[in-house]
């Protein structure tokens, strides 16, 4: 009786790990597609607007109600999954976002842009907050960090596909616009500037289908309203000040990277690459580096690569008129960043559980969008001021502040 005992609890085990390992499987691919679409988007949102001759400050502030909008969405979260099952929110979220993105291809005015930008960022941050819940909220007993960090590498893996897909839209645009004529009788009116938008909408919508054949292993919380995110926020105020600086760095480098490239001298194909090298070097270095933490302070590990980052703001005005240094330098500079994301995430699921554990999620992507919001408006601003230059400029500050913090909060032990 002992050793049948024994066998049924290691049956039970390996079964409870193999849901598990599915579980994150379908939340992995899920997260890779609809940031496929969202790295297409970096390219294709600033590059359009500046065709249609706005300044780099009109640019920053358009761009900074993507992430505004995910202020809105982190603050009522709790809310409306009170309200609603989080597949409904999966489902209600990608209809959003698909929505904005054909209504941006067909309105090219800036007032259209700001409504369908904000409508988007509301559609695109809803989705990637429920997936990271849903990843955070997954019990794996060990390596926890290197499991959080695999949807964080998912994340960086597609925006780094992104631009290689927009590279690539040219030469494909003359079969989708067959494929469109031939089943839907759609003739595009302006297909070089229409295609782009149509193919990332297809991709973001696609990246609902696994949510929905994984439909079972998608985690549904009993949350109650008194639920709030802001008290979760005052309880962890160094990991959410990581994850501050970290948006500042990240909406900052993915939304002006490629004009400060073309504003170097750079031809618009190497420039679109230094995203790429940036999310590549997320994609590489996070999963180690992260896993490393799973065996010293994470506090320690997040101030490091701050400090690398600080290195690398300073770097960039000198190594971006040779392309392949840039590469170089801004592939270490994602993967930094990249370990702040995942290392703060993992902190924030090992001291959260349950409801709190939603709560501590929704402050996780708020902080994030804050500082990616008042980054992306300061950058285009000292862009304007300072010329290429306020793109490091603001990134540096904002490092330099977080670490000064920092130093001042953690004793060495």
């Amino acid at each position: 009786m002992q050793e049948k005992s024994v066998t049924v609890s290691v049956k039970g085990e390996k079964k409870y790990t193999v849901k598990n390992t599915i579980s994150l499987a379908v939340n992995v691919i899920s997260t890779f597609i609809v940031s496929v679409s969202v790295g297409m988007n970096a390219i294709i949102f600033p590059l359009t607007m500046k065709d249609q001759g706005l300044s780099n400050s009109v640019i920053g502030t358009i761009l900074s109600l993507e992430i505004a909008a995910s202020l809105l969405v982190c603050l009522l979260l709790t809310r409306i999954l009170a309200l609603l099952k989080i597949t409904a929110g999966f489902i209600i979220a990608s209809v959003v976002r698909v929505c904005a993105l054909l209504a941006l291809m067909m309105f090219q005015d800036t007032t259209s842009w700001i409504v369908f930008i904000f409508l988007h960022g509301v559609g695109v941050f809803t989705f990637l907050i429920l997936l990271q819940t849903w990843a955070n909220a997954i019990p794996f007993k060990k390596f926890k960090g290197l499991m959080v960090a695999l949807y964080s590498t998912a994340i960086s893996l597609g925006v780094a596909v992104g631009p290689l897909v927009f590279k690539m839209l040219p030469e494909a645009s003359v079969y989708l616009q067959s494929f469109l004529d031939g089943v839907f009788t759609l003739q595009l009116q302006n297909p070089e500037v229409q295609i782009p938008f149509l193919a990332s909408a297809l991709i973001s919508a696609v990246s609902l289908i696994p949510v929905l054949f994984a439909i079972a292993l998608v985690p549904n919380f009993d949350l109650e309203k008194s639920v709030r995110v802001l008290p979760v926020i005052k309880k962890s105020p160094a990991v959410m000040f990581a994850v501050t600086m970290a948006g500042v760095s990240y909406f900052g480098v993915s939304s002006f990277i490629t004009l400060y490239g073309i504003r170097n001298g750079l031809p618009v194909e190497s420039s679109a690459l230094l995203l790429t090298a940036f999310m590549l070097g997320s994609l590489i270095l996070e999963a180690p580096f992260t896993f490393l933490s799973d065996f010293i302070d994470r506090r320690y590990m997040i101030m490091m690569s701050v400090l690398v980052s600080i290195i690398c703001a300073v770097a960039l005005p000198i190594t971006i008129y040779q392309s392949y240094q840039a590469y170089a330098l801004l592939f270490i500079w994602g993967g930094i960043i990249g370990v702040v994301y995942s290392v703060t995430l993992t902190i924030l699921g090992e001291r959260h559980r349950g409801d709190e554990l939603v709560a501590a999620n929704a402050g996780y992507s708020l902080m994030e969008s804050l500082g990616g919001m008042v980054g992306v408006m300061l950058i285009g601003f000292s862009m304007d001021v300072f010329d290429s230059d306020g793109l490091p400029y603001i990134i540096l500050f904002a490092g330099i502040v977080y670490f000064s913090y920092a130093l001042t909060r953690y004793r060495v032990e």
